[in-house]
């Protein structure tokens, strides 16, 4: 007889932690300024056969590229150095559910990793009361102790470390001021300081409504006439388009853009919006949760701070999400600064088409960090961790061999590596949503049958699970 574990609500907290052996806890102050205790899980995958590496993860002779990385690399790595820590984007974001698949895959190829659950987020959520852990104790540097309590628990010296957006700027942290216990570092999309938004504020616009971009001039030189004919509002626009762009490309933009000329798209267009915006997708338990952490996120990385009203502006939706949190008061560490004292080998990895964290970021932190690497990924968006998640797996197993700086000569290999298995099914549910105002109904039946496909071919590393089945 089967029963049915929800995880939506708190109360399967303690039986889900029952019935995973790879949860640990180590018990933390709550602040500097609460000497309270609360629990702080971390989840640990350890290879079942260390020795079998090679030939599962590892470089070897052949052609193509598998799961451990591009082949006729340096067939002289046998197996990793050290374990992986992986820090995901946030700080909202929740890492033992939604990455569960990443870690077993990883271990199946012979790393030992590790993956912290944020504190205010899932099972780091509560303290030891059952309450939740008090926004005042939201902060970088708390969640950097953090860090380096889990690895003291975990009993490993070193690591290496890969860090997606918020987790490239908490992994930049931990090399810089404990550079003892970081071996190699993988960044990925990085957050590199509160100005990045602006950054990517400017290129976005650049892109989508200056038309600096030639691929892309054209659709931005129709938008601005849809923005300013009144058929899409300024203030929507921005974090609408840059959705598309993140999903479906260019391309995507562009066919939505020329629906809507012909006065069609507003469906697709109002649902991307509705999906932006809705509640649950700001609070999705042990899966994203923004509202403890929204400190972290506006107050003292800034998010949100530089959107100015003006058409087309990526930032609104952030500006939104600021209301009622306490302004950005400036940043307690400099990372620029701290970048520079960096002496882990880096690698920099960086999506051709991303417009949160656009190239100039990576590029301008590869210049910063001594000896570090780029990595530039054609026709990939933001945060390989997410879209590209083979593309992460061969970079950390690099990183952990100590081989992440050949990457690069490996480029054009790793480009033509598929997203996963979630990003294209939303990419292709993009693509239904246009389809179903551009198309006849024989055509939608074809597009809705391929969405379905790829539905039911889910990359495992990608998946996410909401619900866990006990026998």
């Amino acid at each position: 007889m089967r029963s049915r574990l929800d995880l939506i609500g708190r109360s399967g907290q303690d039986e889900l932690l029952s019935i995973r052996n790879d949860l640990m806890t180590v018990y933390r102050e709550i602040s500097a300024d609460d000497d309270r205790l609360f629990p702080l899980r971390y989840a640990r995958a350890i290879p079942r056969r260390p020795d079998s590496a090679r030939g599962r993860g590892a470089p070897s002779e052949g052609t193509g590229a598998g799961a451990g990385g591009p082949r006729r690399g340096p067939e002289a790595v046998a197996a990793p150095q050290v374990p992986v820590l992986v820090i995901p984007g946030g700080p909202g974001t929740a890492s033992v559910l939604p990455f569960d698949p990443l870690r077993r895959s990883l271990a199946a190829r012979g790393l030992d990793v590790l993956m912290m659950e944020h504190r205010g987020v899932g099972l780091s959520r509560l303290d030891a009361e059952g309450h939740d852990l008090p926004r005042e104790a939201m902060r970088v540097r708390e969640v950097i102790a953090d860090l380096v309590a889990v690895l003291d628990h975990a009993r490993v010296d070193r690591v290496a470390v890969y860090g997606s957006d918020y987790g490239a700027y908490l992994a930049q942290a931990l090399a810089a001021l404990h550079p003892e216990r970081v071996h190699s570092l993988v960044l990925d999309s990085p957050l590199t300081s509160a100005e990045d938004e602006k950054i990517g504020q400017r290129s976005f616009r650049e892109a989508y409504w200056e038309g600096a971009v030639p691929a892309i001039s054209s659709t931005a030189a129709v938008l601005r006439r849809l923005i300013e004919d009144g058929v899409v509002e300024a203030h929507q626009a921005g974090p609408v388009v840059l959705a598309v762009h993140d999903h479906g490309g260019p391309a995507a933009v562009r066919d939505l853009v020329d629906l809507l000329v012909l006065g069609r798209g507003q469906l697709t267009w109002n649902s991307v919006r509705q999906v932006l915006t809705q509640g649950w997708l700001q609070s999705t338990p042990y899966v994203i949760e923004h509202d403890l952490v929204s400190s972290i996120s506006h107050t003292e990385l800034g998010r949100g701070r530089y959107a100015d009203g003006g058409p087309l502006d990526p930032l609104a939706l952030a500006r939104e999400q600021s209301r009622g949190v306490p302004a950005f008061h400036g940043e307690d560490l400099d990372l620029h600064a701290l970048s520079r004292t960096i002496t882990a080998p880096t690698l920099v990895i960086s999506g051709a088409l991303d417009l949160i964290s656009p190239p100039p970021i990576a590029r301008d932190l590869t210049m910063r960090i001594p000896d570090a690497r780029l990595l530039e990924i054609s026709g990939a968006g933001h945060s390989m961790l997410d879209s590209r998640s083979q593309i992460a797996q061969i970079a950390a197993w690099w990183s952990a061999c100590g081989t992440s700086h050949l990457l690069p000569g490996f480029a054009s290999r790793l480009a033509g590596l598929p997203p996963t298995a979630t990003d294209q099914t939303v990419t292709r549910g993009l693509r239904l949503a246009l389809a179903a105002e551009r198309y006849s109904p024989w055509r939608l039946w074809i597009e809705s049958a391929r969405t379905k496909r790829g539905q039911a071919q889910v990359d495992p590393t990608a998946r996410r699970t909401r619900k866990v089945r006990i026998d």
